[in-house]
């Protein structure tokens, strides 16, 4: 345990192997005494998180910065040891992996998770099957983990659906569109206008910071509201991507009566 240092395991590369780098940082919270002496790394790892996503990317062997790690136990002194000791950690949060961060519904409060070392950004890059890449930046303390891989089957969910469907390729809605990659694709697939909506109001920015990294510069409207209030209508596809666990009757019923075609993602 004494040797398992920055250097233990680094290979010629500057990288060493992922379970070398989570067994390092394991150690430190046995030290700090936030796990058990016992602590195992499938049941007291903190959940990493990758810095960068790229498609179905999961290298064995990570460089310097490139883990945000998140444990409802961190404390700013763990942090303070992870971020000096361990050089591959480049952000520590502390918060529940099992709550969602962001907000879920109209009336939920926003939740973040505490950065309490380090820089929490996350870049994630998507391929298409339209032969073009999508990017998406994000920031983990404030938005919903859920990685490049995660949101690339969702992209093929939506162009099999668009494929298989005759619909006009006039008005789209991405009705709770975060980050915004499913209207980002939507216009990368020919539609000449996407409605972009979301209730949490620190989405926006985000939205607006992605749509620009896309080379999207026109062709779409941003609105920041329940979508249950969203005053549009004659719209050709309203695409609905809802949190896990939340009700989407209402919302279902709202995007019906304003879409011809509704598809959740």
């Amino acid at each position: 345990m004494d040797s398992l240092n920055g250097e233990y395991m680094k290979c010629v590369c500057g990288k060493r192997p992922l379970d070398i780098v989570m067994s390092h940082i394991l150690k430190i919270m046995m030290e700090e005494g936030i796990v058990p002496e016992t602590a195992t790394l499938r049941r007291n790892s903190p959940v990493p998180l990758s810095g960068f996503y790229y498609s179905g990317l999961n290298p064995q062997f990570i460089g310097e910065e490139s883990l945000i790690l998140l444990h409802p136990d961190f404390t700013g002194e763990v942090a303070s040891r992870l971020m000096n000791e361990v050089p591959e950690v480049k952000c520590v949060l502390k918060g529940n992996p099992q709550i969602t961060a962001g907000q879920l519904d109209k009336t939920s409060d926003i939740c973040h998770f505490e950065i309490l070392e380090g820089d929490d950004t996350q870049i994630n890059l998507m391929r298409t099957l339209l032969g073009d890449k999508i990017v998406i930046v994000k920031k983990q303390s404030k938005h919903h983990i859920e990685v490049a891989v995660t949101t690339e089957d969702k992209l093929v969910r939506l162009h099999n659906y668009l494929n298989n469907n005759d619909i006009k390729k006039r008005t789209a809605i991405d009705g709770m569109c975060g980050l915004g990659a499913l209207g980002i694709y939507l216009l990368k697939y020919g539609f000449e206008k996407v409605i972009f909506n979301d209730v949490n109001p620190e989405m926006i920015d985000a939205l607006k910071y992605n749509l620009e990294i896309n080379d999207i510069l026109d062709g779409y409207e941003i609105y920041n509201c329940p979508f249950e209030d969203l005053e549009v209508d004659n719209v050709n596809l309203c695409v609905i991507d809802p949190f896990p666990n939340v009700d989407v009757d209402g919302i279902v019923k709202k995007a019906e009566e304003i879409a011809d075609n509704v598809v959740i993602i």
